[in-house]
C-alpha cells in the first residue's frame, strides 16, 4: 500500500514489523496474519477466499491499516489516534491503488471507467 509522509510529530513512529506475523517493512505478511489485507477489498485477508480472491499479498509497510489514510483525511481522536471505525464506515477501498480514498474523491477504478466525463 502506498502512505504518505507522516503530518503530524504527534503520530506515533513507524512500526519496523508487523505486529501480528513479524514481516518486516517492505515484506509480504504471513499468509495467516490478521493484520494482513485482502488488496481486492481493504478488508482483513486472513480467512478469506483465497480460491476466488486472487489479490496480491500485502506488505507491511510500518503503519497500521488505514492509519496513512486517517492521517491524511484528518480523522484522529485526540492526540493523533486513527478513526479507524471512520475510514471502514465511510472511505472507499481502490483496488486499483490499493488504499482507501475520501468519499467525494473518485477511485482509480472510476476513473478508468470515464469518457469524456461520462461513465460507461
Amino acid at each position: 500500500m502506498t502512505t504518505p509522509p507522516r503530518l503530524s510529530s504527534s503520530t506515533s513512529p513507524l512500526e519496523p514489523f508487523c505486529p501480528d506475523c513479524h514481516a518486516e517493512i517492505g515484506h509480504v505478511h504471513h499468509e495467516w496474519c490478521d493484520v494482513a489485507r485482502c488488496l481486492a477489498t481493504g478488508l482483513q485477508r486472513h480467512g478469506h477466499d483465497l480460491e476466488t480472491c486472487r489479490c496480491p499479498r500485502d506488505k507491511w509497510s510500518g503503519w497500521w491499516p488505514g492509519e496513512a489514510e486517517c492521517i491524511e483525511f484528518g480523522w484522529l481522536y485526540g492526540s493523533g489516534l486513527p478513526d479507524l471505525n471512520r475510514l471502514m464506515t465511510t472511505a472507499t477501498w481502490d483496488p486499483v491503488a490499493h488504499r482507501w480514498s475520501r468519499p467525494d474523491h473518485q477511485t482509480s477504478a472510476d476513473r478508468d471507467t470515464t469518457v469524456e466525463g461520462e461513465p460507461r
